[in-house]
Parts: C-alpha cells; sequence; structure tokens
C-alpha cells in the first residue's frame, strides 16, 4: 500500500542558506510485520528563494534569524510543521566551522521537526554535492571518471565518482565571497587563505579594487582547478588552497558545476567589463563564473557535462525512514544503545581484504575522526571461517586507531560469528554488529535497544542519492 509524506531539506551555506518541501511516495514491500519501505515517487513541490546566512556581530550563525527564515518558508508553502514527516538539516561550507554550527542546526531541526542533522565537512560536502548535481548518476552511464566541481562562496568541494562509486573527495579555498567589495569597488575583505595569491594581483583591503586584476583572480581559480583535473602541477601556494588533503584520483577527463557559482558557468550570464553587472552581489562570484566557463566550456582535454542541480545540488531531505529488526544471533551490548544519526560507510568488496582497509579510509576521511560511524556490506561472500576470519582481522586492524564503537551492519545472517572474532581481535574494543539489514551509502542509521532478541533499527533513506 502506498501512502504520502511531506519532507524537507534544509541547507546553512557560507553564503546562502535555502529550503525545499518533496512530497515523497513510499511503498511497503514487506508481507511481515517489520516494514520494508522504498520511495516509489518524489516531487519537488516548493523551493524556497536562496536567503544569505544570517550572522550574528561576531561571526557565528544567528540562530534566531535562521528560526524565522525556516518558519517564513513554512507559510509561504502553506505548510505547518506537523505536516513534515521526516527531512534533513546540512550545515555546509565556512558555517560549518563557525563556533555554534552544530547547536544552530540541532535548534533548527527541533523547530523543524525529527530531522538527520549533519554538519558537513569539507569532503562529506562534496559527496552531497556531487550525488545532488547527477555526476554520480552521469559515472553509470560512461567508462571515465567524472568529477563534480561545488563552487560556493567560501570553498569549492570537488567529488570523483566512477561506475557510480566514490573515488575521492577533497575541497579548495576557491570560492564566490572570499573577496568581497563595496559599491564604490573598494575591497572590503579578502579571506586570509588567499590573500598572498590576491596580493600576486595588487588587491588589498581597503583599497580601490582594479577591475583587470579582479578578472585575473578569478582565471586564476578557474587555471587551478582546470591543472587539477589535468594533473598538471601546482605551486607551493596554489597547493596550500586545499581544506586538509590533496586530491588522490588521477586525471578527471568528465567535469560539471554546481554551487552558486555555477549559476553564471552555465546560466547567468555577465558583462565582465561592467561594474554593475559584476557588483550584483557585492563578491566577485560572477567573475568566477565567467572565467570558469571559459576555461572548461569549450576546452578540448575535458568533457563539460551539465548537471542536473546548481545552486540546490546539496540541498537534500531525508527520503523514508525504515525500520528493520536484526537478526537474533547478534553481537550488542545493550550499554552501548541507542545510537543516532549514525552516517553509513558502505563498503562495496568485503571479499577483497587486501583492498577493504584502502576502501575504507577514503570513505572514512569524509567524517570527521570523532564521528561515530556504521560500516555496512553484504556479507564476506561465502561465509567460510578463514573468509571470516579474514574480514574480521581486516576490520579491527583498519579501525585500531579509532576511539568510536567498531558498528558493523551486514546483509548476511553472520553477526554473532563476525562479531565474536572482532572481539578476539579487538581485545576489549567495543563492537556491535548486526545483521539482516541493507543500508547504502548515504543512509543514516539509528540502532535501538535489544527487544524479544533482537535490535530495532531506523534506517534513514536520503533524496540525494537518486
Amino acid at each position: 500500500m502506498a501512502e504520502e509524506i511531506i519532507s524537507a531539506g534544509i541547507d546553512i551555506g557560507t553564503t546562502t542558506s535555502q529550503v525545499i518541501f518533496s512530497r515523497l511516495q513510499l511503498e511497503n514491500s514487506s508481507y511481515t510485520a517489520v516494514p520494508n519501505v522504498r520511495i516509489a515517487k518524489k516531487e519537488v513541490i516548493y523551493k524556497s528563494p536562496i536567503h544569505f546566512t544570517p550572522l550574528c556581530a561576531d561571526g557565528n550563525i544567528d540562530e534566531e534569524a535562521l528560526d524565522h527564515i525556516l518558519l517564513a518558508e513554512y507559510e509561504k508553502a502553506h505548510l505547518r510543521r506537523e505536516d513534515i514527516a521526516t527531512g534533513a538539516v546540512i550545515i555546509t561550507g565556512e558555517s560549518s566551522r563557525k563556533e555554534n554550527a552544530r547547536l544552530a542546526v540541532e535548534r533548527l531541526s527541533a523547530v523543524a521537526g525529527d530531522f538527520v542533522v549533519a554538519t558537513a565537512g569539507p569532503d562529506l560536502e562534496s559527496v552531497l554535492a556531487g550525488y545532488g548535481a547527477g555526476a554520480a548518476a552521469w559515472s553509470e552511464r560512461c567508462p571515465f571518471p567524472v568529477a563534480n566541481f561545488d563552487i560556493g562562496g567560501g570553498t569549492t568541494n570537488v567529488a570523483v565518482f566512477l561506475g557510480g562509486e566514490l573515488q575521492d573527495a577533497f575541497a579548495l579555498d576557491i570560492g564566490g565571497r572570499l573577496v568581497r567589495l563595496s559599491e564604490n569597488h573598494q575591497v572590503l575583505y579578502i579571506s586570509p587563505r588567499i590573500q598572498p595569491l590576491a596580493e600576486e594581483f595588487g588587491l588589498c583591503e581597503g583599497e580601490i579594487a582594479d577591475l583587470k586584476a579582479l578578472k585575473m583572480l578569478a582565471r586564476r581559480f578557474a587555471d587551478i582547478c582546470l591543472r587539477i583535473c589535468l594533473e598538471r602541477p601546482l605551486s607551493m601556494g596554489e597547493r596550500g588552497l586545499f581544506l586538509g588533503h590533496g586530491k588522490r584520483w588521477g586525471k578527471m577527463p568528465a567535469v560539471m558545476f554546481s554551487g552558486g557559482v555555477a549559476e553564471y558557468i552555465y546560466g547567468k550570464t555577465v558583462q565582465e567589463d561592467c561594474w554593475a553587472d559584476v557588483l550584483r552581489h557585492g563578491d566577485i562570484g560572477p567573475l568566477v563564473g565567467a572565467a570558469f566557463r571559459r576555461a572548461f566550456a569549450d576546452n578540448p582535454e575535458v568533457r563539460f557535462l551539465t548537471p542536473r542541480e546548481r545552486i540546490r545540488a546539496t540541498v537534500i531531505g531525508a527520503g523514508s525512514y525504515a525500520v528493520h529488526l536484526s537478526g537474533s544471533t547478534v553481537m550488542m551490548a545493550e550499554e552501548l544503545a541507542p545510537l543516532q544519526d549514525i552516517p553509513v560507510i558502505r563498503l562495496d568488496h568485503p571479499e577483497r581484504t587486501e583492498k577493504l582497509a584502502a576502501e575504507y579510509r577514503l570513505k572514512r576521511d569524509i567524517y570527521p575522526a570523532s564521528q561515530q560511524t556504521a560500516i555496512a556490506m553484504a556479507g564476506p561472500g561465502n561465509g567460510g571461517y578463514t573468509e571470516l576470519n579474514a574480514l574480521a582481522r581486516s576490520l579491527v586492524e583498519m579501525t585500531a586507531g579509532e576511539d568510536n564503537i567498531l558498528l558493523v551492519i551486514m546483509e548476511q545472517d553472520l553477526a554473532k560469528a563476525l562479531g565474536l572474532l572482532m572481539q578476539r581481535l579487538g581485545k576489549g574494543r567495543q563492537i556491535i554488529c548486526l545483521d539482516r539489514i541493507r543500508a547504502l551509502p548515504g543512509d543514516y542509521i539509528d540502532v535501538g535497544r535489544p527487544v524479544a532478541g533482537t535490535v530495532p533499527v531506523v534506517v534513514k533513506t536520503l533524496i540525494f542519492k537518486s
């Protein structure tokens, strides 16, 4: 039987914030008392205007103003809080680095409803935008890797997909609001991270900007990203624009762009010699967009793809909450539950234990080291002792430096055996191993306390994946 619910997605970015509401048709394909719900149909029914992210005088997020924005959007969409069944609040870009970031989104979730809450670091933001823009879907239809560059106000977040699977994620201090300008062309702000680069072109805070210098800086941003795609060298100063780590993948022969700046790569045009046109937003965003379009659109060395979404690529809503019961032979200490909003790391090839650590590290680096995560997999192939023991050893060794619970969920009915092997090898590690649970990349899970020998698990599937 189909059921319709309303979902909300809220994205709090460096420069802008936005809300979308979607109508989801859910189908329960289970023939037992335990539901197995999937999204049969989805339709975006309301997109908010793009709001500037409200900040207090100290630079932190203005929580009260955010609440007002959300409540006003409910009213414009003719929806009430009680109409929203599910949703997600995601805070991205430089906003995620504000002191009160987590408190702000948790407060917003309390105002909005029972939402998934995620503070997205640079790599996670890259992945969210890559899925939302359609790069993952594109890569399933072509034999080469597809990269999405999500260019916002403060950062450029890059995700690389091949065959629908994530291959790399990284971020750069490149964005449209790293230089802000007044109406009389004065430079009001230059981000400290790009100050040496800006000085190369004679740009300094408090001085009148030269339009030619601004265009040269924008072109340098585009040229840096083009050289990254083509595996050409960067200067030491340019390498310093990477946030946390550099790229790990090779050449990226196909690219698409999302984020606010992408509006000027694909849609809006800007007369680059007209100050009135350049200063639409009081920053260099339009110039950066024009520079990227010029660098990539007609370049024979890279395939220039059109994204499914541009500025709204990271706005996601929770798709459905599917309740599952684990098998009756599991490994879990009751005092470790409940756990909520745990992001899932899906390992696609658990049988290749020699490569498992590299696959895990790539996907684990998306999240902060302190973040509790769940490792999900189908299972270890035929489930023989030798294969199971090798998998247990790999899981324990590759997570050895982490202080969090070693939380593993699998589809095969082997949790007790795998859990006991991990417990023996882990020597005092806190371990939860659950089976008969299917979770995919981008899912979040809640783990409840055991009931009648089984463990209830809520799998929260996010819309951006499809």
